[in-house]
C-alpha cells in the first residue's frame, strides 16, 4: 500500500521546512516588535502633548487670576 503524499517526504525537506518556518517566525516577531514600538512612541507623544496642553491651560488660568486680582 503506497504512503500518502505528505510533506515533508524526507529529512532534507523537513530541515528546509523548519528553517523557512524559523525565518517566517523571526520576521513576524520583528514586525510585531516594530508595531509595539510605534504604539509606544505614539502613546508617549500623546502623553507629552496632553501634558503640555494641561500645563499651558494652568499657566493661562494663573495669569488670568493674577490680572483679575490687580483690578
Amino acid at each position: 500500500m503506497p504512503e500518502p503524499d505528505t510533506f515533508p517526504r524526507n529529512a532534507e525537506q523537513a530541515r528546509l521546512d523548519a528553517e523557512l518556518t524559523r525565518q517566517e517566525l523571526g520576521e513576524t516577531a520583528e514586525a510585531l516588535a516594530e508595531k509595539v514600538k510605534e504604539t509606544a512612541h505614539t502613546t508617549q507623544r500623546a502623553a507629552l502633548t496632553t501634558g503640555a496642553a494641561v500645563g499651558a491651560a494652568v499657566l493661562l488660568v494663573l495669569l488670568i487670576k493674577k490680572l483679575v486680582s490687580r483690578r
